[in-house]
């Protein structure tokens, strides 16, 4: 079955004429299709073309393509409409809900399980036979009994998931107004279901059932007969009141969250003989005078339900995450519990839909005193205090910068110059009708400028009232630009087909400090990724994540659905970011006179603004400083809003500094190639100079050889020198002590 299928009469508002590409066979009517392997096409000559959406285009889209497949490319404006109204979007929700299914409860049903629900508790016979024929007659009607409950949870489901379906075809309307006439039948199809099948849950819930559970709710704990002789078998007294008690909490947890009477919760005295062999003596005395203390319990429900209480008028709005993201099908009014459930089907007087879903309630004041005291699923406020503050949804709705409509230019789909403010309503239905919408973007603010932030970043800046457009996302990059990166799979790997290439030490190896460039980050992420669909998208995001000042804006914030921590990318990316390999800088420690000489006192040069990132760069916190890489430090790589951000010479610098002996403390950003080749040639030439100065200690060597090699060292041309050094006193002191060394070396000895 086809689900959502676009058809011809769906206005398109200001998506019409949209250019699409279709592929399509020979002939003027044949059916056009989004995607050139649709099952549909068996042409073998089919072709592609440009066609400009409209009715006579909707027409002739074949239904696989017109239901399921994208029209657009994803994360555009015409996208998001499409894949919001198809499938199980807009379309669908109009269309469930309208009618009573094959599944449906009938209203005679209805009345009839109602009656077995609510009839009256037996009276309990006296003689034997008698009994005997009790017990008969309550078997049949404890199946009659359960197949009412089974009706009640049916009719109380179809309820529910009618509410959410409501609450979801308001909130994709309220993004296209221009759907809203069209669609204005068959929202009051869903309207009219809707009461019908609330009238049907009211029949099968009491007022006095859901009023026993709220004062069974508000009930503080009793006093038990602990030192009662039927108790005995329980222990000594203080051990039976710990029993009597954890039985008054499992009764008062049963009571306050169910539909039936506290009467039917009877059976909970048996969790007292849990263990207890069932001819044990005193076991039936026990139990009964359990019941007596639970009937005494009911009793002060009973009477607190009897009384006439005034009433309040409550309202509820539904949140946004009330109808949850595409393909989930799990809203919040699932998981709301039975009582909650009731009161609202119960209780409801009025329900608005604009520009907000709102439920307005009258309740008697100790479910409105529950409502408002209590933690439940929804947010309950009274009438004049929910009158007197408006909700924040509904503050946005009604600013002048609120951009509630939604059409081309929120996103890339118009140049730059006819980009529209995108607000908090567009990304979530961006995040709705994208699967991979959590990724990086490139936004700009007059505020702040050209920014990348991560799609859940924006949606917080957006409910703060940040204003601003979207230029571009990770998935919108042109392609051009990584096709020649994709290599294929283990093709760049070291040939012992290890991910991480083996450390050089050497410092006159090509391959010395390759490890901490750029070009070795993307080469680990690809090997990373190798076999995984999401190697492009890893790609964009470590080009647009490069561009960032600071990597820590780079943190998302919320979770999904499953309650895993949203990220933008996959946590390969942060190798490409980063590299966790230590720097080694004996090089530019100071040179000492006397002794084991440690360093060459060496300028830092363009090393010095290098950005390392640390978990205490200070020494501030207890424990030792972890790189974002550590695993003694979190489960996920990458790094957060708490970590420390400094430069290679602050580190060095500080003396409070103290690294976890395992990672090191710390993780650098990766070096550029003009970093990475000043990196090489100061340790080349402190290797030099540690030659220099074993050759000096040695009378009669001859230093020829090393002299020629530091000839390199001190010719270094203009481009070198600027690239190296950003002022001119680190380039003087880089010739110093190559001069310095120059004159240390012994003359040649005789021939």
């Amino acid at each position: 079955m086809i689900y959502g299928l676009l058809t011809p009469d769906v206005p398109l508002g200001p998506f019409e004429g949209s250019p699409i590409t279709v592929w399509s066979a020979q002939g003027k009517q044949t059916k056009l299709h989004t995607s050139s392997s649709c099952s549909y096409l068996r042409s073998a000559r089919a072709t592609e073309r440009e066609v400009y959406l409209d009715a006579s285009v909707v027409a002739r889209m074949c239904p696989q393509c017109g239901a399921y497949s994208s029209w657009a490319r994803p994360g555009t404006g015409l996208a998001v409409f499409l894949d919001t109204l198809t499938g199980l979007g807009l379309l669908y929700e109009l269309d469930s809900f309208r009618d009573a299914d094959e599944d449906a409860c009938g209203d005679e049903e209805v009345r009839q399980a109602a009656s077995l629900l609510h009839r009256p508790a037996p009276a309990v016979p006296t003689d034997t036979a008698a009994q005997d024929e009790a017990e008969d007659d309550e078997d049949a009607a404890w199946e009659e009994l359960q197949e009412s409950r089974r009706v009640r949870e049916a009719v109380f489901r179809e309820w529910r998931g009618a509410l959410a379906s409501m609450h979801r075809a308001h909130q994709q309307l309220e993004l296209f107004p221009w759907l809203r006439s069209w669609a204005e039948a068959a929202l009051q199809m869903k309207a009219d279901r809707l009461r019908a099948v609330q009238v049907q849950a009211r029949l099968l819930v009491t007022e006095d059932t859901l009023l026993a559970a709220a004062a069974a709710a508000a009930m503080q704990e009793p006093d038990v007969p602990a030192d009662d002789a039927a108790f005995a078998l329980l222990g000594c007294p203080a051990e039976a009141r710990k029993k009597l008690l954890s039985l008054w909490r499992r009764w008062q947890r049963t009571v306050e969250d169910s539909w039936d009477p506290p009467r039917e919760q009877a059976y909970l005295v048996h969790h007292l003989a849990d263990g207890m062999s069932s001819r044990r003596k005193g076991r039936d005395q026990m139990l009964e005078r359990a019941r007596a203390v639970m009937a005494g319990w009911e009793s002060r429900v009973r009477l607190a339900s009897a009384r006439t209480y005034d009433e309040q008028v409550l309202v509820a709005c539904l949140p946004h995450n009330a109808a949850t993201e595409r393909d989930s099908r799990r809203s919040l009014l699932d998981r709301l519990d039975e009582w909650e459930l009731g009161v609202l089907a119960v209780y409801t007087v009025d329900t608005d839909w604009q520009p907000q879903s709102v439920i307005t309630m009258r309740v008697p004041e100790p479910v409105a005193a529950r409502l408002l005291t209590q933690q439940h699923g929804l947010s309950y406020t009274e009438r004049e205090a929910a009158g007197m503050e408006p909700a924040p949804d509904a503050v946005s709705a009604l600013s002048p910068l609120a951009e509630p409509s939604f059409g081309p230019g929120v996103f890339d789909d118009t140049p730059v110059r006819s980009r529209r403010p995108v607000t908090l309503a567009h990304l979530r239905a961006l995040r709705a009708a994208m699967r991979d919408a959590e990724q990086l973007y490139v936004v700009f603010s007059a505020d702040a400028g050209l920014e990348v932030v991560a799609l859940s970043v924006l949606e917080q800046r957006c409910a703060a009232g940040w204003r601003g457009v979207i230029i571009a996302g990770a998935s919108d990059l042109p392609d051009a630009l990584f096709d020649s990166q994709r290599t294929p799979a283990g093709q760049d790997a070291p040939e012992d087909g290890e991910i991480w290439p083996e450390r050089v030490y050497d410092p006159h190896h090509a391959a010395f400090g390759a490890g901490l460039g750029v070009a070795e980050g993307e080469r680990v992420l690809l090997r990373l990724c190798a076999g995984r669909r999401d190697v492009d998208h890893a790609l964009r995001s470590l080009a647009l994540a490069r561009g960032m000042a600071d990597l820590r804006q780079l943190e998302t914030a919320g979770y999904d659905d499953r309650g895993f921590a949203r990220r933008p990318f996959a946590s390969a990316v942060w190798h490409g970011l980063l590299a966790m390999e230590q720097l080694d800088l004996q090089p530019f420690e100071p040179a000492i006179e006397t002794g084991w000489r440690r360093g060459s006192g060496l300028p830092l040069g363009v090393l010095a603004q290098v950005q390392v990132y640390t978990s205490d760069a200070a020494g501030r916190y207890q424990g030792r400083a972890h790189s974002p890489g550590c695993a003694h430090r979190r489960p996920e790589h990458g790094v957060g809003r708490d970590d420390d951000l400094v430069t290679l010479e602050e580190l060095i610098g500080s003396k409070d500094f103290d690294p976890c002996s395992k990672c090191g403390g710390y993780a650098i950003r990766r070096l550029t190639q003009d970093q990475v080749a000043y990196y090489r040639a100061a340790h080349r030439l402190h290797h030099l100079a540690q030659q220099v100065h074993a050759v000096a200690r040695d009378v009669g060597g001859d230093g020829s050889d090393l002299a020629a090699e530091l000839e390199e060292f001190i010719r270094l041309d203009r481009n070198q020198t600027e690239a190296w050094f950003p002022s001119r006193e680190q380039a003087c002191q880089w010739r110093e002590i190559v001069d310095r060394l120059r004159r240390t070396l012994p003359g040649p000895g005789p021939a």
